[in-house]
């Protein structure tokens, strides 16, 4: 066994987010033998002395004071927030941008005309989600407005160290912003304890979730996003990989002194949908309801005449309406969907093609290939392998 290695991490543990990321910097740490880890309170982060003891860091920099103790004492250091105008550590953060646009995606396919942000305003990578909010919006022609408090109190980066899921302090102007909204509307949320607090003043407004809004968080905190009256749908973002991905780069940085420091950015990984964001505009009010009967059980195998019974007309009736809004039947709905769904599959996992077309309602395999290949030009396997070959240039 070669020198011990102390490494400090700060990490806010108020937070699912940081819980994941601390999880996924343990998993990696565990194969790292010389490694001994110790979890630092903030404060300690700005003493020079105590941090002198370390030969590297992890950590979630949210201040100029941190910053300037941690570049004084010259240790590798992976930055985990990276948000400061410094660029004095190398940097691994969620990518705003590709969060953002996830978000103005699944919203364009729930057919919203009307979209809007809240955040913590002033806070940067709020600020950064938002605006990248607004612009994927303009892209799709959805009108978009922004939360800002104006005149407010603001908080700081280092708020969400202990950041709690209570009323929030801004609650009066929050009212006051969710009245001067056109409804419906599909509101995103910076996070998910963002998204709580909105919808606990909907509560209070009589504002109804997701008929009047929609709302859509980021970071699934499983707890937040089931204990709210309608469940909340969010961006699972992958912490656990990130905060692997963040003792790798310690690992490296160490093997390596005087590296230059870089930017990573880590993408989301998925919309996880639940109760807050079912629903879809549509002219025709029950038409909301067979889109979500659909994407509830497209995994089940359902087929048109199952739609058609669900919501008690006739097919004629239905496919007209259909047409009318969508410009398709319900089957070639159901196997538009179908495919979205699979393509998704292809790409998140490395599931066979066989176990994705059962695991999104195709009658076969074979069946599945065929009607990728049509629509596609190639199988499900060679679609998978050109997808990656772009993904890596």
């Amino acid at each position: 066994m070669g020198n011990i290695l102390r490494i400090g991490v700060q990490v806010e543990r108020s937070r699912a987010h940081g819980r994941m990321l601390l999880e996924g910097i343990a998993e990696f740490a565990l194969s790292q033998y010389e490694w001994r880890m110790d979890l630092l309170d903030p404060r300690k982060m700005t003493d020079r002395e105590t941090l002198s003891l370390y030969d590297g860091f992890i950590a979630r920099v949210m201040d100029a004071e941190t910053a300037e103790a941690l570049r004084a004492v010259g240790r590798p250091v992976v930055d985990t927030y990276g948000r400061l105008d410094s660029c004095a550590f190398t940097t691994l953060r969620l990518d705003d941008c590709a969060i953002s646009r996830m978000a103005a995606e699944f919203y364009a396919d729930r057919l919203f005309t009307t979209c809007a942000y809240c955040g913590f305003p002033r806070i940067r990578f709020s600020d950064a989600r938002g605006e990248a909010f607004r612009q994927a919006c303009e892209e799709r022609g959805i009108k978009c407005h922004l939360y800002e408090n104006v005149g407010g109190a603001s908080v700081s980066d280092t708020f969400f160290r202990e950041e709690q899921a209570g009323r929030p302090a801004d609650a009066s102007a929050l009212r006051k912003w969710l009245k001067s909204l056109k409804r419906p509307c599909a509101i995103f949320c910076c996070n998910d304890i963002r998204a709580f607090q909105l919808m606990k003043v909907c509560e209070d407004l009589e504002m109804r979730v997701p008929k009047d809004v929609a709302v859509l968080g980021v970071d699934n905190d499983t707890i937040l996003c089931t204990f709210t009256k309608s469940p909340l749908s969010s961006i699972d973002t992958d912490p656990f990989s990130l905060g692997r991905r963040a003792g790798e780069l310690l690992a490296e940085l160490m093997a390596e002194p005087g590296t230059p420091p870089q930017m990573y950015l880590h993408p989301p990984r998925r919309v996880i949908e639940r109760a807050s964001t079912d629903v879809f505009q549509f002219s025709i009010p029950w038409l909301s309801d067979a889109l979500v009967y659909i994407q509830r059980n497209l995994a089940k195998g359902v087929n048109a005449s199952d739609v058609v019974r669900h919501l008690g007309y006739s097919h004629t009736a239905v496919n007209k309406a259909f047409q009318a809004e969508l410009g398709t039947t319900v089957h070639q709905e159901l196997m538009r969907r179908r495919l979205a769904l699979a393509c998704k599959r292809l790409l998140e996992t490395d599931l066979p093609a066989a176990r994705i077309a059962i695991d999104t309602g195709f009658k076969t395999p074979q069946y599945f290939s065929q009607v990728f290949s049509s629509t596609h030009g190639m199988s499900p396997d060679a679609w998978r392998r050109k997808r990656f070959a772009c993904l890596q240039e």
